[in-house]
């Protein structure tokens, strides 16, 4: 099984002198002290955000509608928090480029490794993770459990350049395969029942493309779209689904569990394993709303521009 490369191979000369420039500095920062990378460059990049008024106007609309009865003066306390922690993620995803658990130490820890080593019990299974914490940590439970196979399901970044460098970062540990979102059933049918079981690693609180059936899910009060992918895996190959709890234990540290959101076999409505994943999220964000990607659009679409461009809504009474 080797990782989706299609997309690293068609590279003009200049933008593979930037990944190699934008490369070698991120190693240079990765053999960095921590001090340095925790306390020097993220507040550095932070105030950055901060100067250039980063996606502010998306920040605080989200927050406004996620949190009405917050103060203004509350919203704008977690978006000075959020910027710090976009800060922490970016100085994170760097280090990737010559992490080394030695030297780094437990970056992040799996809480109940030994319970859902159980549960699976050698089985296929999805991981429904989120833009929560870190989430490009997420690829070193290779390291853990290097008896799995790990399936990064991604959406391909429009610039090429940061597309190859991403697809390095993600390239860090062993048995990771690195496959874009509109291959990911085609490639899990084709190598599922191989040596070693599949961990499909999905980021499932991404907005979706609008469609006349996109149903609607409440999530801080407004009705949210959800990629259903993961639902559909799991219900189609009977495979269990875990929800990704994350805590933040230390600056560039955390914590991560796996609930177990869906067995494989259980009987349930469709959009239900969805909803369970939504009702989850939303409570771990409400517990450190400046650990999630606010800065994402993420109620780009509603139901009335639904309405409006198919004529319907699936939007339940």
């Amino acid at each position: 099984m080797g990782s989706d490369s299609s997309s690293h191979t068609n590279l003009r000369w200049y933008q593979r002198i930037a990944v190699e420039l934008l490369w070698g500095f991120c190693r240079v920062v990765g053999f960095a002290p921590r001090w340095f990378r925790f306390y020097c460059l993220r507040p550095f990049l932070a105030s950055i955000f901060w100067l250039i008024r980063y996606r502010r106007k998306v920040i605080l609309r989200n927050l406004r509608n996620a949190f009405p009865e917050l103060s203004e003066r509350e919203r704008r306390r977690i978006m000075r928090q959020n910027y710090l922690f976009l800060a922490e993620i970016a100085v994170c995803t760097i280090m990737l480029a010559s992490v080394d658990p030695k030297r780094d130490g437990d970056l992040i820890t799996w809480s109940n490794f030994d319970e859902h080593q159980k549960q699976t019990n050698g089985r296929d299974w999805i991981a429904l993770a989120s833009h929560y914490g870190c989430w490009e940590y997420f690829m070193l439970y290779s390291w853990s459990n290097p008896n799995c196979r790990m399936l990064g399901v991604y959406h391909p970044l429009r610039s090429a350049i940061f597309e190859e460098l991403y697809h390095r970062f993600r390239n860090l540990a062993p048995n990771i395969d690195q496959v874009a979102m509109k291959s990911c059933i085609r490639h899990y049918i084709h190598h599922r029942g191989e040596e070693r079981p599949i961990a499909l690693g999905l980021i499932s609180d991404q907005s979706p493309i609008l469609r006349a059936d996109t149903e609607w899910i409440e999530f801080f009060g407004q009705p949210t779209a959800f990629i259903d992918g993961g639902e559909k895996i799991a219900m189609k190959f009977h495979i269990p689904a875990y929800f990704v709890r994350i805590d933040r234990v230390a600056v560039g540290r955390y914590a991560v569990s796996f609930e177990e959101v869906f067995d494989g076999e259980e009987q349930v409505a469709e959009w239900e394993i969805t909803r369970r994943y939504a009702e989850r999220l939303e409570a771990m964000i409400r517990r450190k709303p400046e650990m999630w990607l606010w800065s994402h659009n993420r109620w780009r679409h509603t139901p009335a521009k639904q309405a409006k461009r198919f004529g319907k809504s699936t939007l339940k009474e």
